[in-house]
């Protein structure tokens, strides 16, 4: 195996991303609204207003309480991610068994993440991105603070949405309005993170059942005896292995060349010979790459589908609550800056600017703080 063979696929896609852009030149793409750069691919139109305004006049009764609720809520938001961060810092730094490791999500496939996440990732930031800019599109023609133009966008490896609002309009306009405006992405962000957790509940099961055999290390033990990839393992030697954790403990009371039973959802059993480690060579392994399996409540996917469904949804939860919160940090340019600056408005300070910048000095200081503590102790978090 060559020493590039993991980038090859992402050089592939680099490939193709720099034909498609110098197509986009050739073109004069920009004469049909398609703005093309070297890092990113823009639709920039104004043929979504309309639609947008067609949304939010049709339930705009609904709309305005959903947004009123995002406004009044934006200041909990606010103050819980200050807290979060502030408390999770401070863990870090004490090394408690409380505090996790903060998610900066770069998706380079091939280098930060592997290429088997990268699909889900995309998914997920897709999710995220596109209600969030059109819930900010929404919410400003509700009060009808002009959009200048929308669109989507491709860079490189992010795909998403934008909405871009007449700022001299808006801030002429009513504290609420504004508030509503600033708070309309993280909100919806929060919201559909709430929607995709009832939907896992659902759908899934409160507990795994079982391994799932998602791949196979080279040599692999189990391969070599036949087990088929996508199966699930409930037993090894009638021990029950209702999830990864449990086959592991099991696991470390054998010896490399002990025969096990290996006994799989379908009522099947096969024999398999562990191997042994290759950090260990006392410990031994079945060659096998696993996740823990969540069964439906109602089996109307293959197993290999609804282990992929449960992926997606369990990266849109990570990082659709993740950026809402992050994006509501006193934080310039991010939302939570200007929602804050609205709030301080409200209360009768005239001249924001001296507080605004400390809130963004601490948050800066807080974010930067849980990075690089969570890197120290953690190292990086995603599989190359």
């Amino acid at each position: 195996m060559s020493l590039l063979d993991p980038y090859i696929p992402l050089l592939f896609y680099l490939t193709v991303w720099v034909a498609i852009y110098a197509l986009a030149v050739r073109l004069k793409a920009d004469k049909h609204g398609i703005i093309a750069k070297p890092y990113y691919l823009m639709l920039k139109t104004v043929a979504f207003n309309s639609w947008l305004e067609r949304i939010g006049g049709r339930f705009r009764r609904g709309w305005l309480a959903f947004f009123d609720i995002g406004a009044a809520m934006g200041i909990g938001l606010l103050v819980f991610v200050v807290y979060s961060f502030m408390n999770n810092a401070v863990g870090l730094f004490r090394h408690s068994s409380g505090a996790g490791p903060t998610l900066l999500i770069i998706p380079l496939p091939g280098l930060t993440i592997g290429w088997d996440i990268f699909p889900y990732i995309v998914l997920a930031i897709a999710v995220l991105l596109i209600p969030h800019e059109m819930a900010h599109g929404i919410a400003s023609v509700l009060d009808k603070v002009p959009i200048k133009s929308s669109g989507v966008f491709m860079a490189v490896f992010l795909p998403g949405g934008f909405v871009e609002i007449d700022e001299e309009n808006l801030a002429k306009r009513k504290a609420r309005t504004k508030l509503r405006v600033f708070a309309a992405g993280s909100f919806t962000n929060v919201a559909t993170w709430a929607l995709v957790l009832v939907l896992l509940v659902a759908l899934y099961q409160p507990a795994p059942a079982g391994i799932l055999v998602t791949g196979f290390t080279n040599g692999s033990p189990a391969q070599n005896a036949g087990l088929p990839q996508w199966s699930v393992i409930t037993q090894v030697n009638n021990n029950a292995t209702p999830d990864a954790q449990h086959l592991g403990s099991y696991l470390s009371t054998l010896t490399p060349g002990s025969t096990v039973t290996v006994h799989l959802s379908n009522s099947q059993t096969l024999p398999v010979v562990t191997g042994k480690s290759e950090t260990n060579s006392s410990r031994a392994i079945l060659g096998i790459i696993t996740a823990n399996y969540v069964p439906l409540r109602y089996q109307f996917l293959p197993v290999y589908s609804s282990y992929q469904l449960l992926t997606a949804f369990s990266w849109m939860q990570l990082i659709l609550l993740g950026v809402a919160l992050v994006n509501m940090l006193p934080l310039f340019p991010f939302d939570g800056d200007r929602y804050l600056d609205t709030v301080l408005g409200v209360l009768g300070l005239k001249s924001t600017k001296n507080v605004r910048i400390v809130a963004s000095v601490i948050s800066l200081g807080l974010l930067s703080s849980n990075i690089i503590l969570s890197y120290i102790l953690f190292g990086t978090i995603f599989p190359r």
